[in-house]
């Protein structure tokens, strides 16, 4: 269950001396946390009988101004980057607010998605403008943006979809699993591109 986010932990420990001076540095504490949350996900409810969705919660604010930040920094755009972090941080005042913390905050994770979307095709957009695309393999960079687009923005019509179209919440589940299998493995595969540098 946990496999991809556990092997892309281990390899960001074996790879760390490769990347600890870039600006992919704080994945390494990133996935640490994304393994406490899974395990906080399993466990909550186990013990406690109760649904496990303010934990998914708190992953979605972390991981939101984790990529926001972290894609602003890698586009070198402070100013779409900061309008980014301060629309989510509305977006969050509100749910806050206004909203259950303990029922999943489906509509926050899609603002997060589209806004991650915006960064990603700029990321793209730049990486063409620099002739950089011929040597992917090799970007870190590259690895990370792609993985993480394939889950945001294929999670957006699952979530959208599942009620309209009935879709089971095993089947659901199996799709986000899929996602994090890809989304993990190409940030494995972003650690693993450092080996030969």
């Amino acid at each position: 269950m946990w496999s991809s986010q556990i092997v892309a932990f281990i390899v960001a420990i074996i790879m760390w001396e490769k990347y600890k001076k870039s600006t992919q540095r704080n994945f390494l504490f990133f996935l640490g946390f994304v393994l406490i949350i899974e395990a906080l996900g399993y466990f909550v409810p186990k013990f406690y009988n109760v649904k496990a969705y303010f934990v998914y919660n708190i992953y979605i604010i972390v991981a939101g101004y984790f990529y926001l930040y972290w894609l602003k920094n890698i586009n070198k755009t402070k100013a779409l980057g900061l309008l980014s972090i301060t629309i989510f941080s509305v977006a969050l005042f509100y749910f806050i607010i206004f909203e259950d913390f303990f029922k999943l905050w489906k509509a926050l994770f899609i603002l997060l998605s589209i806004l991650i979307a915006i960064h990603s095709f700029l990321f793209y957009s730049k990486l063409l403008s620099q002739n950089e695309v011929v040597k992917y393999q090799d970007n870190q960079k590259f690895w990370i943006v792609t993985g993480t687009l394939i889950f945001f923005i294929n999670y957006v019509p699952l979530t959208l979809l599942q009620k309209p179209l009935d879709i089971p919440s095993i089947y659901f589940r199996i799709f986000i699993l899929v996602l994090n299998l890809i989304m993990y493995g190409f940030y494995i595969m972003s650690f693993l591109c450092l080996k030969e540098k």
